[in-house]
């Protein structure tokens, strides 16, 4: 049972469409805008506020650009005497991976867990003065796109000249030209597939900020999982020697026999993984945390008291924000590594990469498996999971 919502469930902020409905008829196909989609939870509080973007900043921990009226980028860390102030127009500072620091920013993504959780990539956030953005441009991903602060006028434009102004550091359009415009208010969602050129500017004349949470998707790079999984593959050959003991002189040294090409070339296919190793690593692959992200591990003293805290934890287990783990036939992989897992120990990871979290029940079961405990003391120590206490991760 998904702790999170039925697929077939409406859902306020896909507008009343299930899960189910949003998938068949908009994902990757055709632009959705759902108008005070999270306005009632945003009242209550802001997963992420602005203040919390500010520190992101100056801790340099996340991946952080600063982009000015001149499309000119600056990478974090960013001090506060570097960002410019809400009285100067035009700019935008975008932080990703907001998830893997602060669990609001993760449990947020919650309501987007219904696609599988390895192609979904974090929580970006961009706060801008008046006027500022950057730039007409085109993912290669899809992203719902949430108004949390203040408002933003949304272009889009599915047919657009993708010739691109040369000397920047973004990949902005040179001819952009609008055929929708969407001004989004505090709340509203705005979901885009990939392809869709669209501009987003910020319009706050009394000042006091626009700020919208980007979830985005991977795009995996089908060139870079093949060359991870060959190479992979490969370091665990073992080197066998070329033999061609039935090799003949030559009259003619510089023609090749049909013989050594073909069997050079058929051993060489033999290196190559076949499609359930390519597998693996495309499960492992999709597991791996984002490659700016330092993973968080616990000191030796929790380590060394890991059993004992197993068995007594009030609040139980949860994966970390940003950590990835997930199943494929049976197969587990958690922020890119491969786990051995058997009997009920697989059910028990199972249940972990499905609700994201364990019981204080079900972590005092596993205290007294050996083998349940020795596999979640690993993913401990990985910092894949962490222990849940009462004031939250």
């Amino acid at each position: 049972m998904n702790k999170f919502f039925s697929h077939d469930a409406p859902l306020p902020w896909l507008g009343g469409l299930s899960s189910r409905q949003f998938m068949q008829e908009h994902w990757q196909k055709k632009p959705l805008l759902v108008r005070g989609a999270f306005a009632r939870l945003f009242a209550q509080s802001l997963p992420i506020t602005l203040a919390d973007v500010a520190q992101a900043c100056e801790q340099g921990e996340l991946p952080t650009r600063l982009v000015d009226s001149r499309f000119t980028v600056a990478h974090g860390p960013l001090d506060p005497q570097t960002i410019p102030g809400l009285q100067q127009r035009g700019w935008t500072i975008l932080v990703q991976q907001m998830n893997t620091a602060f669990a609001e920013a993760d449990e947020f993504l919650d309501h987007f867990r219904f696609i599988p959780e390895g192609r979904l990539d974090d929580l970006m956030t961009s706060v801008a003065s008046d006027q500022g953005g950057i730039g007409a441009h085109v993912d290669s991903y899809d992203v719902f796109l949430v108004q949390a602060h203040g408002r933003r006028l949304w272009e889009l434009a599915q047919r657009f000249d993708p010739t691109l102004k040369e000397g920047l550091d973004l990949r902005i359009l040179k001819n952009f030209k609008a055929q929708t415009a969407l001004l989004c208010e505090p709340g509203d969602l705005l979901y885009l597939p990939p392809g869709w050129a669209h501009r987003g500017v910020a319009i706050d004349p009394q000042r006091t900020g626009c700020m919208t949470y980007s979830v985005g998707f991977r795009a995996p790079d089908l060139r870079e999982l093949a060359d991870e999984a060959v190479g992979q593959h490969l370091d665990g050959l073992k080197v066998r020697p070329w033999a061609d003991p039935w090799l003949e002189p030559s009259p003619r040294p510089g023609v090749l026999p049909n013989r050594l090409v073909e069997q050079m070339a058929q051993e060489a296919m033999q290196c190559l993984p076949n499609a359930r190793q390519m597998a693996r690593s495309v499960l492992a692959a999709l597991s791996s945390p984002h490659p700016q992200i330092w993973v968080k591990m616990p000191n030796s003293p929790a380590v060394k008291r890991f059993a004992q805290t197993l068995a007594a934890t009030k609040g139980g287990l949860a994966l970390a924000p940003g950590a990835r783990l997930l199943c494929w036939r049976g197969q587990f992989a958690a922020n890119g590594e491969l786990l051995q897992a058997r009997g009920h120990t697989r059910e028990l990871l199972l249940e972990l990469a499905t609700q994201r979290s364990l019981s204080a029940a079900v972590c005092r079961r596993a205290a007294r498996s050996q083998g349940d405990r020795e596999l979640l003391q690993t993913l401990f120590e990985r910092g894949v999971v962490i222990f849940v206490t009462k004031k939250g991760l």
